[in-house]
């Protein structure tokens, strides 16, 4: 009887990983960031190259964080509608991205503009003590509105719901440039004033069930 259970744990464990390993592998967004200068107390456009492959799991939702020593405007300083930023996305449209259609519906990758521009705060988010809100519109695809909290020296996080489109889908190769300063000459990012290692991060959340990815890529500041 003990060995019959041994047995039994062991497939379930075994059936278990498996189902583990194949779940993971659908939601596995890719990110990079960019500086255009990596000098201390420069003042450089940060790059961001997102993108997903076929069939996987859609994004949800999106925390970026920029870490301690830089620095990033509060929305005082940039008037609401001001240039920040801009890139495109190539990604599949049609009805076959409509999860209800039939499997052989038709899509087609399309190639999209995109914009970034600064947001004045709702009074609820000044209460909740958001910083700036970065407002992303992706064309035919997606609007997101990125709150930024924190500060210099704790650092930054981005923080944005990701609505859902039944008309578009993965696989999409995304990027986006921020400028080094905004429509109006406001510096959007500074580096820090000490040399060293920096580490940005990426979490991101799924549509279709708790997967959650989280990436880290580190940047080294130069004197």
């Amino acid at each position: 009887m003990k060995a019959s259970r041994t047995l039994l744990l062991g497939a379930l464990v075994l059936t278990l990983g498996m189902v583990t390993q194949a779940w993971a592998g659908d939601f596995t967004p890719k990110i990079t960031f960019t500086l255009s200068d990596t000098r201390v107390n420069a003042n450089p456009q940060m790059k961001v190259h997102l993108e997903q492959d076929d069939k996987e799991e859609e994004l949800a939702h999106v925390t970026l964080s920029i870490p301690s020593g830089f620095k990033i405007p509060g929305d005082a300083k940039i008037a609401d509608g001001d240039d920040l930023g801009s890139g495109q996305i190539v990604i599949d449209v049609g009805p076959g991205c409509n999860p209800s259609s039939p499997t052989d519906a038709a899509r087609a990758p399309a190639t999209l503009p995109a914009t970034l521009t600064e947001q004045d705060r709702t009074d609820a988010q000044v209460d909740a003590g958001v910083r700036a809100v970065w407002h992303l519109s992706i064309q035919g695809v997606v609007n997101v509105d990125l709150a930024v909290t924190g500060n210099k020296t704790l650092g930054y996080k981005l923080d944005g719901d990701i609505p859902a489109n039944d008309n578009t889908c993965p696989p999409f190769a995304f990027d986006l440039n921020v400028n080094s300063q905004s429509g109006a000459g406001v510096p959007i990012i500074r580096n820090p004033g000490v040399a060293g290692p920096k580490t940005f991060k990426a979490k991101f959340q799924s549509q279709d069930s708790s997967a959650i990815s989280v990436t880290k890529q580190v940047i080294k500041i130069k004197p």
